[in-house]
């Protein structure tokens, strides 16, 4: 997204900090959408975020996100607004550590298959999407994740942990079984990129478990000079549930196009306990912020049926 700074360029001046900066940036959805089981119906959403940066005297940064998400559904007659994606981070020679809601280690270091987007993210939401989330969410969401590069590498480790009562706590989450405090959920990653003859190449692995459950990772991905570009993920989860499969694996893979303003992708997903399901997407980059979207996803195995959506996505 563009970046509008706030009181022109909103430079302030903190006791012990050398520079720190407000901007905001903005998103707008128009446009239809419909499918199995619903009407069509018109779609719009917007999405506000404030993005605040520093630095101390000493060079060491730091910051915070927070995104103002006005309608949360179209369909729901006066949706109320709501404050998503809030994080802070802090940032030095040492790394950098993020709390908030934010990616856990897993989830940072594997790339999901899917190119493009729509208006209801038809292409990866049908019944054989994955998103490589993990357990992240299984307690309150608040993650602290620490991060550090070397050269073209990448390793993080991150921990969530469970703050409901203890009398609640087995029917908060269905990935603990007990009725005690479940333990924090910690997560490990790795990811690599790097260029092969014109080809740009990535590969991620990542681990998480909470003492009940545990989920492994993995990614591959390539992008060729001719715009194509091939994805492919893996995540096999021993989910302690109380409820649902207790294990399953997710296998997905996404082949795309990108050239000239277009961005086009076919995918498919599936899941060992019978959930599968495709999704296409198509946008046009119509220049200044604005793209054309059309998105499709058709369900299949235990959940059959299909979303669509067509229109436009404005960045300012």
């Amino acid at each position: 997204m563009k970046k509008i700074l706030l009181a022109s360029t909103a430079l302030v001046g903190f006791a012990g900090a050398a520079a720190a900066e407000v901007s905001l940036s903005g998103y707008a959805e128009i446009g239809i959408k419909g499918g199995t089981g619903m009407q069509s119906q018109f779609h719009n959403d917007i999405d506000v975020t404030f993005n605040l940066t520093g630095e101390s005297d000493s060079g060491l940064s730091f910051g915070a996100t927070i995104d103002l998400d006005e309608v949360t559904s179209s369909a729901e007659v006066g949706g109320a607004g709501s404050f998503n994606k809030s994080s802070v981070w802090v940032k030095g020679s040492f790394g950098k550590v993020t709390l908030g809601d934010t990616d856990g280690a897993a989830d940072w270091a594997v790339s999901e298959i899917y190119l493009g987007t729509a208006l209801t993210d038809d292409h990866s939401t049908h019944a054989g999407a994955y998103w490589g989330t993990g357990l992240d969410g299984i307690y309150d969401g608040q993650v602290m994740r620490y991060e550090y590069s070397f050269g073209s590498f990448g390793v993080a480790v991150s921990a969530e942990i469970d703050d409901t009562l203890d009398t609640a706590d087995s029917t908060a989450t269905a990935y603990n079984d007990t009725t005690a405090y479940g333990d924090a959920n910690l997560g490990i990653g790795v990811k690599w990129s790097g260029d092969m003859g014109g080809t740009s190449v990535n590969a991620g692995l990542g681990y998480q478990s909470n003492g009940d459950s545990d989920v492994v990772e993995l990614s591959a991905g390539a992008s060729m000079a001719s715009g194509v570009s091939v994805a492919i993920e893996y995540a096999d989860g021993d989910l302690d549930k109380s409820v649902a499969t207790a294990d399953d694996q997710w296998w997905g893979l996404g082949v795309g196009y990108t050239a000239n303003g277009v961005t086009a992708q076919v995918n498919y997903g599936e899941y060992d306990s019978g959930a599968n399901g495709w999704g296409l997407v198509v946008n046009y980059d119509l220049g200044g912020g604005a793209v054309a979207m059309l998105g499709y996803g058709d369900s299949g195995g235990t959940a059959t049926g299909n979303t669509w959506s067509a229109g436009l996505g404005l960045s300012f």
